[in-house]
């Protein structure tokens, strides 16, 4: 056995998702079990968003059920499900420092997931001061992205918000992880040896541009046996450059990248922001040996090939091609056409539509 890397699901197939499932000898890493229904302006009913977030929780059953450890790199519902309990019981978890680098929202998330598993346990959440800490602007570390940053007015408003962010760091009160013993690791820039596999897990990175509103993640990378699997979490392109060049870096054989969310453009993304993001994705698909995935955000509307041409010209695929599957955007755009839109709605309220892709789960490879 060497390294295997099993798609589980991504928003390619119907549902925001973007988790695999990865193997070797030595361990069953699941990443990112979490699944959302699709936003509103997706274009499929209501029906079948609902249909295609049941496929998903199901296959993020299936995929746990063989997982010894979870990675969560941050914590929206499309990343980790703290309503699935099973997903998680008797697993490591290794995830993202509940305590700094986060915003407000997953600060709070991060605390009524661990408080759930401590319950699992049969005890209360501990908690502990904050420790004295500074933090230095992230920006520092962002050398090269700086001659494509957005207006100076723009990076003062969010850099205070960062700073505000910091107060509630240094507040506390904080998780204490103590409690948990080796069950449950805060990962931000941990590495792990199990066997001969590694883990590498990033210090914490925008979940976007500059100051990003939603916050930071966690890339993790796998190797074994001379194999590498780099998986970006949600970088949003990338958006930064330094962060397209940490994966050119690596150089990955096997890439899993959430690419440009196109679906935001207008008052949600500038268009510079967008121009950045999907040259950011090209040139690390480039960097990618064998398989590049790029899908979760890129893929909630439909011309997001045409979007992003020179990454699927460079080789990239979607989830839902490597599971032998036409993305769903590009699905509906044919049923529509031949009016089969009707019967296919049937299909899934009768609980038939694509239900063989449950099969292919956990057998197919990139």
């Amino acid at each position: 056995m060497s390294l295997e890397v099993y798609p589980v699901w991504f928003d390619s197939l119907g549902a925001k998702s973007m988790c695999v499932l990865v193997e070797t000898p030595d361990i069953s890493l699941l990443i990112d079990p979490g699944a959302a229904i699709m936003q509103p302006r997706y274009p499929a009913p209501q029906e079948l968003k609902l249909h295609y977030l049941e496929l998903a929780t199901r296959a993020l059953r299936l995929a746990a059920a063989r997982a010894t450890h979870v990675a969560i790199t941050h914590y929206h519902y499309d990343h980790f499900r703290p309503d699935l309990p099973d997903l998680f019981r008797g697993k490591v978890l290794w995830i993202k420092d509940p305590n700094r680098w986060i915003n407000r929202s997953q600060w709070g998330r991060a605390r009524d997931f661990l408080r759930g598993i401590a319950a699992l346990e049969g005890r209360a959440l501990g908690e502990t001061s904050a420790p004295k800490e500074e933090y230095p602007d992230p920006l520092d570390e962002l050398p090269l992205s700086e001659p494509f940053r957005p207006r100076r007015d723009l990076l003062r408003r969010w850099r205070r918000r960062f700073r505000g962010l910091v107060r509630l760091w240094q507040q506390g009160p904080w998780v204490d992880p103590c409690g948990f013993g080796d069950r449950v690791v805060f990962a931000d820039g941990r590495v792990f040896r199990i066997g001969e596999t590694l883990v590498r897990f990033s210090a914490p990175l925008f979940h976007g541009t500059e100051y990003a509103g939603p916050g930071w993640v966690l890339g993790v990378t796998v190797e074994y046996g001379g194999k590498k699997l780099l998986f970006s979490s949600d970088l949003q392109g990338p958006v930064i450059e330094d962060y397209a060049a940490w994966i050119r870096e690596e150089g990955p054989d096997y890439l899993v990248l959430d690419g440009p969310a196109t679906y935001l453009r207008g008052p949600l993304q500038s268009r510079e922001t967008l121009d950045r993001a999907i040259r950011n994705c090209a040139a690390a698909v480039a960097g990618a040996k064998e398989v590049a995935i790029v899908d979760h955000h890129l893929t909630r509307e439909p011309r997001f090939k045409e979007a992003c041409r020179e990454a699927f010209a460079a080789g990239a695929i979607t989830g839902a091609e490597a599971l032998g599957y036409t993305p769903l955007t590009e699905r509906l755009g044919s049923w529509r056409s031949r009016g089969e839109l009707g019967e296919v709605i049937s299909q899934a309220q009768a609980g038939e539509l694509d239900r063989e892709l449950l099969e292919r789960i956990l057998k197919v490879t990139l």
